[in-house]
């Protein structure tokens, strides 16, 4: 339900700039490209994830530890997806409501993220050596 939310929200916030202020066109071009990067590291992701899809922190009852496609490089990179196009359209926008959206975002999917890998860990034996082995978010960066 917080996801959703987060969703509703970053749609509806309103997108004014603060007086005064106005994003360069420079900035509207890197807001958009991160949000483009964002939405494909998404879908390439969950397109990895395959039937092991949820939007719930567990793993599915018959879930494998997939590490192919971004799962190569980092261990939750919908949540970095989600994440990037959040802060492109933070910069894109120049509204500071959704630049405090996303800082709340990105403290909602780590919490996500932490509790997540708990149960990874029970569930698979191996999951440790690939937590070491990649990054968190984003293949690469973070």
């Amino acid at each position: 339900m917080a996801q959703v939310a987060l969703f509703v929200a970053f749609g509806t916030l309103p997108r004014a700039w603060p007086v005064g202020w106005e994003p360069a066109t420079w900035g509207v071009i890197v807001g958009w490209a991160f949000v483009v990067v964002g939405v494909v590291l998404g879908i390439a992701s969950g397109v990895a994830l395959g039937r092991n899809l949820t939007p719930f922190p567990e793993p599915r009852e018959r879930a494998s530890l997939v590490r192919v496609g971004p799962y190569r490089h980092a261990r939750h990179p919908i949540y970095g997806g989600l994440l990037l196009a959040a802060v492109g359209w933070s910069v894109a926008s120049g509204s500071l409501a959704i630049a405090l959206l996303t800082l709340i975002a990105a403290v909602f999917f780590d919490a996500k993220r932490r509790f997540e890998e708990r149960s990874l860990r029970t569930r698979f034996a191996d999951y440790e050596a690939y937590r070491k082995a990649t990054r968190v978010f984003v293949p690469f960066v973070l």
